[in-house]
């Protein structure tokens, strides 16, 4: 609390600053003054939250002071000390609006149980300018700058029927590069969610500087979580209607005003999105129960990747970055240590250039602190790209040899993985190659975009169980890589001219 002193006597205007340290050391005295005219123009200028005056006092009284500052409409709680106790004074300081009238010599107790009535009064005028709108409550959650007292918990228990004491849970949605694009329908469908869920009340709100919506479930039923059913439904929802990065994180909180503390916990854990299958919602305990082992990877990889980097033998680089991408991707790792690892992996490549230039290493630090912060495997595959370039090894646009061992790989992943739900990203990743060149190279070199290969590669594996096995159409199904019997069915037909079990009796 901001404090100016009024009084004409020195030792009792300097024994009130000792005296209001002692009673609270957070009280601060902005300024003093010894008569009513200099204090009316130290208070026009420092606007203090509380005015202790005399009423006695040359040039302009006390009250007359604090009746010209009330026209200016200066809002300053004002406490009245004096050694008369006249009728017509306090008469005046009641018409006035002054809190409390206190009598010379001052009674330590009196002005102490004064000081927290102002205090208090001070509080309350600053929630309701706050105006306990839900908006300002949760950002003051959110930014830590909520400091909430008996009476902010009983009116947003009157009003709104919860406090920033009850337990609360939430729930992150980060768009990365997209959030401008994708904000609006990502905030629409968290919406959609809350419209329709009767068991807890929500908030939503768009976090820009960290490129997040983030929905504060509140109001809920006690003991209940919605975790599963935001694992099991939203999620899945979210990431079928929003492009990636999509990267979902969940928290638990004890109590509401807690968030600005677990919210950085939350953004930490977002790098398990690189462990971590997609559409997968990232939580505490899920990240618990992976039994998490040590890296290990032959050191041979690294020569025998510098040995090709030197000889500028591009796809035995590649080859080199898919063992290790298999070794990252084969067991449960901490983020951090498959990134410190890509990292050392990258160092030891830019080691071995014989004709490294002062610019390209700092052009590395950078790409390499970005593979630190990453917390997609898209950050991390855009980082590698730029990594390449260094060495004059980006991947080829115009030459067809290596373009065309590109898609050869493509194409034995397709096959390897057909059965897995394999996508374009996860295979440019797995080459080290942007999505948007490995769909161009597929689509020049064999007519046919990405989706469409591995479609018709399902099929072909349909029709083989097809006429080689008795096996039923779910089996069937689930050999060649569809979830459910009846839309491999429908893509069968759209495809041959006929569903499976009529291509079944045709070939028996």
């Amino acid at each position: 609390m901001r404090i100016v002193i009024v009084e004409d006597e020195a030792a009792i205007r300097e024994g009130m600053v000792k005296l209001l340290h002692q009673i609270n050391p957070q009280y601060e005295v902005v300024g003093k003054a010894d008569d009513g005219q200099s204090g009316y123009e130290l208070i026009r200028s420092v606007r203090p939250d509380l005015i202790i005056v005399d009423i006695r006092m040359p040039d302009m009284n006390g009250l007359s002071m604090i009746r010209k500052l009330q026209e200016e409409r200066i809002k300053s709680k004002v406490l009245v000390i004096t050694a008369y106790s006249e009728f017509e004074y306090a008469r005046e300081a009641i018409e006035l609006g002054i809190l409390d009238y206190l009598l010379k010599p001052l009674k330590i107790s009196e002005l102490k149980k004064a000081l927290e009535k102002v205090d208090q009064e001070i509080r309350r005028d600053q929630h309701k300018e706050y105006g306990f709108s839900l908006d300002n409550i949760f950002m003051g959650c959110i930014n830590g700058q909520l400091e909430p007292d008996e009476y902010f918990h009983e009116q947003t228990r009157e009003k709104y029927g919860f406090t920033v004491q009850e337990p609360a849970e939430l729930f992150m949605v980060w768009l990365g590069s997209g959030y401008e694009q994708q904000k609006a329908l990502a905030k629409e469908l968290l919406e959609h969610v809350a419209d329709h869920m009767v068991k807890f009340a929500a908030n939503i709100r768009e976090l820009k500087s960290w490129e997040m919506l983030l929905m504060i479930l509140y109001r809920q039923p006690t003991g209940e979580s919605q975790r599963t059913y935001f694992e099991k439904s939203v999620v899945p929802m979210l990431c079928d209607n929003l492009k990636k990065p999509v990267i979902c994180v969940w928290e638990s909180l004890e109590q509401l005003l807690d968030a600005s503390k677990v919210i950085p916990e939350m953004r930490k854990e977002m790098e398990w999105n690189l462990f971590f299958p997609d559409r997968a919602l990232i939580y505490k305990e899920a990240i618990q129960k992976q039994q998490i082992v040590p890296i290990k990877y032959p050191l041979e990889l690294e020569d025998h990747a510098k040995h090709a980097l030197r000889e500028k033998k591009w796809e035995d680089v590649i080859t080199c970055y898919e063992r290790l991408y298999s070794y990252l991707v084969q067991e449960p790792h901490f983020p951090s240590e498959i990134k410190e690892c890509m990292i050392r992996f990258n160092w030891s490549l830019v080691s071995a250039q014989k004709d490294k230039k002062e610019e390209s290493e700092l052009l590395v630090q950078k790409i390499l602190q970005r593979i630190a912060s990453a917390d997609t495997w898209g950050q991390i595959e855009q980082a590698m790209i730029e990594f390449r370039a260094i060495f004059d090894c980006a991947e080829p646009k115009s030459e067809e040899p290596s373009g065309s061992e590109l898609i050869k790989r493509a194409k034995a992943m397709i096959r390897k993985y057909y059965n897995q739900g394999i996508t374009l990203e996860e295979t440019a990743r797995k080459l080290f190659v942007s999505e948007e060149y490995l769909s161009a190279q597929f689509k020049k070199q064999t007519g046919n975009t990405f989706t469409e290969t591995v479609r018709k590669y399902r099929i072909e594996k349909v029709k083989e169980l097809l006429v080689e096995t008795h096996l039923k159409m779910n089996q069937i199904a689930e050999l060649s890589g569809y979830s459910d019997p009846k839309y491999m069915s429908r893509v069968f037909k759209e495809e041959v001219g006929m569903l499976p079990t009529e291509y079944r009796k045709e070939s028996h």
